[in-house]
C-alpha cells in the first residue's frame, strides 16, 4: 500500500468516526432532552416489552437506544459508545450498516429473552452488541485490529462486560446479555466484509 493510499484511507476512516458519533450520539442526546422538556417522559414508554406485539414495543426494538431514564444513564452509555464507535469507524468498511444491524439484532434478542411485563430502555444493549462484535470478530473472524483493541483496552474492557452481566435491580440483564450474544454472532461472521477492506485499497 502506497503512502498516498494509506493517507486517503486514514482520512476516510477518521471522517467515518465523526460521522458515527453524529449518527449515534446526537439522536440519543436530542431525544433525551426532547423527552425531558417536550414529551414529559412519554418517549420512554416505547421501550422494549418482551414478546409483546404492540406498536410501542416494536418501536422499542429499533429505537430503545435513544431512551434513557436519567442523565447519568445517558452519560454512562455515551462514554462507552465514544470509545467503541471510534474503533468501529477505524476498522469497519461500512460502519453505519454494521451499527444498524447491531441495533436491530440487540433489540430483537432482548425482545425474545427479556422477562415478561418488563420494559427495557437505553443504549447499553447496543454497547454490549458492539463489544460482542469486536470479540467475535477478533476470536472467530481473525480481525487483528479488534484483537489488538481488546488487548489495549485491557482490564476496563472486560470489567465492563463482567459487571454488565451480573443481574442487578434496575439494570437490563436481557439487553446486556442479548446484545453481547447478537454482537458475537455478527462479529464471528464479519470476516468476508473485512477482507473487502484489504482488497479495496
Amino acid at each position: 500500500m502506497k503512502w498516498q493510499q494509506l493517507t486517503t484511507l486514514v482520512i476516510v476512516r477518521i471522517k467515518q468516526v465523526f460521522g458515527l458519533y453524529a449518527f449515534v450520539l446526537i439522536p440519543m442526546w436530542v431525544m433525551f432532552f426532547l423527552n425531558d422538556t417536550v414529551f414529559f417522559g412519554l418517549w420512554n414508554i416505547f421501550g422494549i416489552v418482551p414478546r409483546a406485539l404492540d406498536i410501542g414495543s416494536m418501536i422499542g426494538v429499533f429505537a430503545s437506544w435513544t431512551m434513557h431514564g436519567n442523565f447519568s444513564h445517558l452519560v454512562g452509555n455515551s462514554l462507552t459508545l465514544i470509545q467503541v464507535l471510534f474503533l468501529f469507524g477505524l476498522f469497519e468498511n461500512n460502519a453505519y450498516r454494521t451499527v444498524i444491524k447491531l441495533i436491530v439484532a440487540a433489540g430483537l434478542v432482548t425482545w425474545v429473552i427479556g422477562s415478561p411485563l418488563s420494559i427495557h430502555i437505553g443504549a447499553s444493549g447496543l454497547c454490549f452488541a458492539m463489544l460482542g462484535y469486536m470479540i467475535g470478530g477478533a476470536v472467530f473472524a481473525r480481525r487483528w485490529g479488534y484483537l489488538l483493541a481488546c488487548i489495549v483496552m485491557g482490564t476496563g474492557y472486560w470489567l465492563t462486560i463482567k459487571q454488565g452481566l451480573i443481574p442487578q435491580q434496575g439494570i437490563s440483564f436481557a439487553a446486556h446479555f442479548g446484545g453481547l450474544c447478537a454482537g458475537l454472532l455478527l462479529g464471528a461472521n464479519s470476516k468476508h466484509a473485512y477482507a473487502k477492506v484489504n482488497n479495496r485499497y
